[in-house]
């Protein structure tokens, strides 16, 4: 079989240039539980294909989903062949697309930033209670993970949530918002960048907050500030590793079902092992720093947000929604950050929104979240499309 020079396999003295395609006959068609290599050639859905990266195939990778996997090409400018008919056994027809989870619609997740708020007396007056029904999952940021909060206080001292108002007028805003919007589920975000106080983790405390709160579960952003994750060439090992999985079980058992128990996982925490062993961009200490928590404590979670930005343009967020598909069953909401990103040069686009919300709708992976509601920038435009492009309603409405 002749492929691409550019893979290195030749015939006889003829080397092919590497965008040249000499498509076999018959034409494999691509499916599941196959392992391609690099410069493999299929057909899927009667177009010809290129594999641009070595893996073994999900069935939520069909080609025209992870194009960081797959690449269309033609052979040698002629039509590609038709796909075999269902009745060649040997080339069996592409799997179907997974079913949807069991738990709902798409989610449209935003941080909300406590310390962004704006005064008001009353609950109800609050910008919190007056989101928009699209924001269908809130996330207030952010509760110090050694939180000292009593229960039945109804204070946000030794919280550090930063709202500008008091503890009563939060729990206020909260079931304003809920009874504006019942679908809508509101979580405290625990941790971030500012608070890695994990070794001192009073899940207790936390638990209390957010049953007092009438808060609907907790999202764990667990942010070592050394993650220092190390690839022995087959597996990833962080020194967080006991930790983190001890703070996801410790939550969950403080607070049961029908509670959240969410995490915002790292861009690159999915990579490291297997097909994403090298996936770019290379040398993060953070290369699979949430390995550990969706193998040994996925069943505790009930959504993964993934932070999918601040990771450089070599990153492909699509390729790391494919990762994460492949170690957690549950719904995952990919995540989108209003530019300027924090670190890394990249800059998020509206095509890129499309494109990443493309890949999310066709696997059926749960849906996208916003970094965050209140940073300036081109929020509202972000949030409009991502909200048009999950099919929620109400999509003109701001925000603020």
């Amino acid at each position: 079989m002749l492929l691409l020079a550019g893979c290195g396999e030749q015939t006889g003295d003829e080397t092919v240039a590497a965008d040249s395609v000499s498509c076999p006959s018959p034409l494999p068609q691509w499916a599941a539980n196959t392992t391609y290599a690099t410069g493999a050639i299929v057909g899927y859905h009667g177009v010809v294909y290129r594999c641009v990266q070595g893996h073994t195939a999900l069935d939520v990778w069909p080609p025209d989903v992870v194009p960081a996997l797959w690449q269309p090409v033609d052979c040698h400018g002629n039509p590609p062949p038709p796909p075999p008919s269902h009745g060649d056994m040997a080339m069996p027809p592409p799997p179907p697309p997974p079913s949807p989870p069991p738990t709902g619609g798409a989610l449209f997740v935003g941080y909300y930033q406590s310390w962004s708020d704006s005064w008001k007396a009353n609950g109800a007056d609050t910008v919190l209670a007056h989101l928009p029904a699209y924001v269908n999952v809130v996330n207030l940021s952010f509760m110090e993970p050694n939180a000292s909060y009593a229960a039945g206080s109804i204070s946000l001292g030794g919280t550090g949530l930063g709202f500008p108002y008091d503890g009563p007028t939060l729990r206020d805003a909260v079931k304003a918002l809920h009874a504006a919007h019942p679908g809508t589920r509101v979580l405290v975000s625990v941790g971030g960048a500012t608070y890695p106080s994990w070794s001192s983790f009073n899940p207790s405390s936390v638990a209390a907050f957010v049953n007092d709160f009438g808060l609907d579960g907790v999202d764990l952003d667990y942010e070592p500030s050394n993650a220092a994750c190390a690839s022995n060439g087959s597996s990833v090992s962080c020194p967080s590793d006991g930790e983190y999985v001890s703070v996801v079980n410790r939550m969950r058992a403080a607070l049961p079902r029908p509670k959240w128990v969410t995490i915002a996982g790292w861009s690159v925490g999915a990579y490291g092992e297997g097909a994403w062993a090298s996936a770019p961009p290379q040398g993060s200490a953070y290369s699979g720093l949430t390995l550990a928590v969706l193998k040994q404590a996925g069943s505790a979670l009930d959504l993964v947000n993934v932070m999918s930005y601040d990771a450089s343009p070599a990153f492909n967020p699509e390729q790391a929604l494919a990762a994460y598909r492949h170690y957690f069953s549950g719904r995952i909401a990919m995540g989108i950050e209003t530019p300027p990103e924090a670190w890394g040069g990249h800059v998020e686009t509206i095509g890129e929104i499309d494109t990443l919300a493309d890949a999310v709708n066709a696997s059926h992976a749960g849906g996208l979240m916003l970094w965050s509601i209140q940073k300036p920038g081109p929020t509202q435009q972000f949030a409009t499309e991502m909200c048009n492009k999950l099919g929620l309603g109400g999509c003109a409405t701001p925000m603020l």
